[in-house]
């Protein structure tokens, strides 16, 4: 969240936190990259800078760049349940590329790597579009974190933590 917010003392110390509770460099870099959908790459290039100060670290990258479309709306499916289908056709609607890029980029190239769960990833993507107050969208994921196996006490300490 402090991420997200772009507060650099903040991150700074949940950083040494998360280190503390024994989160490894490969699980924060996840972390971080996954911020890149929803608060931009500047935000996360500025946070990528701030762990790299506290833990310096030689990063491996773990993206697959076959099958992006796929594990995408793989991914999205099991995350938007039901209403995935009208939810794609919406975006769509709004502009062909979103749709393309929320599947391809957002779902198949950040969400569906590997090192994080499926859960923490949903779990994380709720505390930050709580942190950004985007309601609608904050919805959708609390409801995809559910639906992923999530519980609701999960759901509820992120909203706490994006406080």
């Amino acid at each position: 969240m402090a991420a997200a917010r772009g507060r650099e003392p903040s991150l700074k110390r949940a950083i040494r936190a998360a280190v503390r509770a024994g989160v490894t460099p490969a699980q924060l870099d996840e972390a971080l990259l996954q911020l890149i959908p929803f608060s931009g790459y500047a935000r996360t290039i500025n946070a990528f800078a701030v762990l790299q100060e506290l833990l310096p670290h030689v990063p491996h990258s773990r993206g697959v760049r076959s099958g992006l479309r796929r594990r995408g709306e793989a991914l999205c499916r099991r995350i938007y349940g039901p209403v995935y289908r009208r939810m794609i056709d919406r975006m769509r609607r709004f502009h062909p590329d979103l749709a393309t890029w929320i599947l391809e980029d957002g779902y198949g190239k950040v969400l569906s790597r590997p090192v994080l769960s499926t859960v923490e990833r949903e779990l994380l993507v709720v505390a930050v579009l709580a942190t950004l107050d985007v309601p609608a969208q904050l919805k959708s994921h609390e409801l995809g974190a559910r639906r992923v196996g999530a519980d609701a006490g999960q759901i509820a300490a992120m909203l706490r933590l994006s406080r």
